[in-house]
């Protein structure tokens, strides 16, 4: 019988190693009695272990013959008994580049180890496990409507939160090479968007904190960037643009990042007003393709010029950027110090 989709969300977060429940549940946004339900099922499917308030996967002997190793990464991300997942979210799971991952996914399409959901849902799952059921297509139609990214190449996305963690594995990616003293992405967009307390355009979908620094030089150089998303549809809006220099009283170096319809719209991704406003506001601007299978491809049309917030919005946005995450804190802490 196919998992839940609580359960085959929970299955694509946890892996080998132990993993707190709490936090697991934070990050997903469930609430308790969905999450210990999710949990349970996992258990009594025997694909999870829990040790006290930490779970983690149980050992599985089923693995693909003979794949790469990037293979066998995505592969161990879907569910044992065959329950579709969201190409959305295995891709974010997947902690390798976006040319790595569509390599991978042919590797395993191509050996015939996993299906591809039908319709609209966009869904991976093992094939060597169970046929489509009635109920598989229940849960994808579920996993459509929960707003994962669609399948086909050029398909635009119904909601604009589906962009956002590509766009956040893509920057990671790159700013993982660039070789500095610390690094960290995330989504920063409040849950339900522009309801927020603190007011319209006063957090950006994803900001991103850099540090670099030399034992040569005196000094540390603090690189706060912002990035407003947009859908195809809002790519031209005069508002999309200023809703993204808004954030420059937070962050050095803010951007607009669009999604386009076609390869062709990379070239030429806003109107000429559009353009000319975010030379004259100094913004960078970023597109998103979307190539399939919730893998998409980013690049940099316009680099934003470096802006000077004030010091006290800076504060603000670090506190905030950190709240929930004292690991990463106290790595920006120590790369801080001089």
């Amino acid at each position: 019988m196919a998992l839940s989709r609580a359960a085959a969300e929970l299955y694509t977060e946890i892996g080998p190693a132990p993993s707190n429940c709490g936090a697991l549940r934070k990050r997903l946004r469930m609430e308790d009695a969905q999450f210990d339900e999710a949990v349970a099922e996992l258990v009594l499917a025997g694909m999870a272990i829990v040790e006290g308030r930490r779970i983690r996967r149980a050992p599985s002997d089923r693995t693909p013959p003979k794949a790469s190793r990037d293979a066998l990464v995505v592969f161990d991300q879907l569910p044992p008994d065959g329950t579709p997942v969201g190409g959305l979210r295995l891709r974010s799971a997947v902690r390798i580049t976006n040319d790595r991952y569509r390599l991978a996914l042919d590797e395993l399409k191509t050996a015939g180890l996993v299906r591809l959901g039908r319709g609209r849902g966009g869904t991976i799952a093992r094939a060597d496990d169970v046929l489509q059921t009635p109920d598989d297509e229940v849960l994808e139609t579920h996993i459509a409507d929960a707003g994962f990214a669609a399948a086909g190449p050029g398909q635009l996305v119904r909601r604009e939160s589906e962009l956002y963690q590509p766009f956040v594995d893509w920057y990671q990616s790159e700013i993982d090479t660039a070789g500095l003293t610390f690094s960290h992405i995330r989504e920063t967009a409040s849950a339900r968007r522009r309801v927020r307390a603190s007011g319209q355009w006063s957090r950006p979908d994803v900001a991103a904190v850099e540090v670099w620094s030399s034992y040569l030089l005196p000094d540390v150089v603090l690189t706060i960037s912002s990035f407003e998303i947009k859908r195809s549809a809002e790519a031209n809006r005069l508002e999309s643009l200023y809703e993204a220099a808004a954030h420059g009283r937070w962050a050095h170096c803010p951007s607009l990042v669009v999604e386009t319809a076609s390869e062709e719209d990379e070239d030429n991704p806003v109107s000429d007003r559009v353009l000319e406003e975010l030379d004259r506001l100094k913004l960078g601007l970023y597109t998103m393709y979307n190539v399939g299978f919730g893998v998409f491809r980013v690049k940099q049309y316009m680099p934003p010029s470096r802006h000077a917030p004030d010091p006290g919005y800076l504060h603000d946005l670090l506190e905030y950027f950190f709240s929930d995450d004292k690991r990463q804190w106290e790595k920006y802490r120590l790369a801080i110090r001089r």
